[in-house]
């Protein structure tokens, strides 16, 4: 019997995600045609207005994995932050440094920029070879997303020349910076704090020890031009959802996150390297202790000296439902008939041949003994024809 319980399993369909999957890459291949004619056509001539018209094109394909978040799995982030921070989200200019500690803490990221309808100008640092990636990949390429070699000559440059692009932006930009360089694991970790005793650094307890050339490159060409840092630690909350998995996402299990967002004036941040170098390690330890607190005891603040913020509520915006559904629409109205005709037309054309090889085989040897027997007459008619002929010949004769 068919009860609710079965109609929240659906989610877990698997031929329900592969459709998402076939939607997100048609519709990623298309919108990367469309950036691809404006980057040539209106890019040379007109920056703002390419920029603006980018802002939609990339938001429609973002947007169909934060939905898998927003509105699949009913996923939420809780924010807590004082109300100078709050007042000025999505106004400024500003680089976003967050721990990578989980699998979908970028995920989470993009609903908070997502609630302050910042999303489609959120800019990130990514490695170069997923810039050949299609759909995500390719609309990142044409988005002036930074995307780095690993290797600190060539980075820098780009570091320094990238940002530049983000100055004269129509709209506010929020750059994410993983200072940790890459996520969380056990592994990682055990080789980030071997790192940190041998440089005498202070070992951390849910972090990997930051990377401090690319923070100083940040902050030494955005002075002047970006407002704030907002240093973002976030925690999950495993009582109240499942773990911070794609898959458990995929398949329509909430997933609650926490975030700790402070916002750091940019200019109380010192340019000299030595200085700002400093500047991250301290503030990761800060970070550290932040989420220790959190991870004991479930709140940031319960037993340390950090201000306890207000939560603020997040608006979930139906853009992405929105937008799913009219993107679901047109790629399944496209392939699906295509499916039908090749699965249930290619199957009656299956049956029709399976008869003629088994029964209606032998209306193919009675067509060819019929076609003898008319053979045969045709031949028994001409041979009479002659004979007559033939005596009418001899009666000339």
């Amino acid at each position: 019997m068919w009860d609710l319980k079965d109609f929240t399993n659906i989610r877990s369909w698997k031929v329900l995600h592969l459709l998402m999957s076939v939607t997100f890459f048609i519709s990623g291949l298309i919108i990367n045609a469309f950036q691809f004619l404006f980057y040539i056509t209106i890019r040379p001539w007109n920056k703002a207005l390419y920029r603006n018209i980018n802002y939609y094109l990339i938001y429609s394909l973002m947007s169909q994995v934060l939905f898998l978040a927003d509105w699949w799995s009913g996923s939420e982030v809780r924010v807590f932050t004082s109300d100078e921070s709050f007042q000025k989200w999505g106004k400024e200019h500003a680089l976003i440094i967050m721990n990578h500690t989980f699998e979908v803490d970028w995920l989470m990221g993009w609903m908070v920029a997502d609630s302050s309808c910042i999303l489609g100008s959120a800019k990130v640092f990514i490695k170069k070879m997923l810039k050949y990636v299609p759909t995500i990949g390719w609309a990142w390429r044409f988005s002036d997303i930074i995307f780095l070699n690993r290797i600190w000559e060539q980075d820098k440059t780009v570091i320094e020349n990238q940002i530049k692009e983000f100055f004269d932006y129509p709209y506010p930009v929020w750059m994410l910076l993983f200072a940790e360089g890459t996520r969380f694991t056990p592994a990682k970790y055990k080789a980030s704090m071997e790192f940190a005793r041998n440089r005498g650094l202070p070992e951390l307890q849910w972090h990997l020890i930051p990377r401090t050339r690319g923070f100083v490159q940040c902050i030494q060409s955005l002075h002047g031009n970006f407002s704030a840092i907002y240093d973002v630690t976030l925690g999950i909350n495993t009582e109240e959802g499942v773990a911070p998995t794609i898959q458990n996402m995929l398949n329509g299990r909430k997933v609650v996150g926490e975030a700790y967002v402070r916002r750091i004036p940019l200019d109380q941040v010192p340019l000299d390297e030595k200085a700002a170098s400093e500047y991250l390690h301290e503030l990761y330890r800060s970070k550290d202790l932040l989420l220790d607190t959190y991870m004991r005891t479930g709140s940031f603040t319960k037993d340390n000296d950090f201000p306890e913020y207000t939560i603020r509520p997040l608006s979930r915006r139906p853009y992405s439902l929105i937008n799913v559904i009219i993107w679901n629409t047109f790629v399944l109205s496209l392939i699906l008939p295509f499916y039908y005709n090749l699965l249930v037309k290619g199957e009656v054309g299956q049956e029709v041949r399976l008869e003629r090889s088994e029964g209606g085989g032998g209306g193919e040897d009675e067509e060819k003994e019929e076609d003898l027997r008319v053979w045969r007459e045709d031949g028994n008619e001409e041979e009479e024809d002659e004979k007559e002929d033939e005596s009418v010949e001899r009666g000339w004769e």
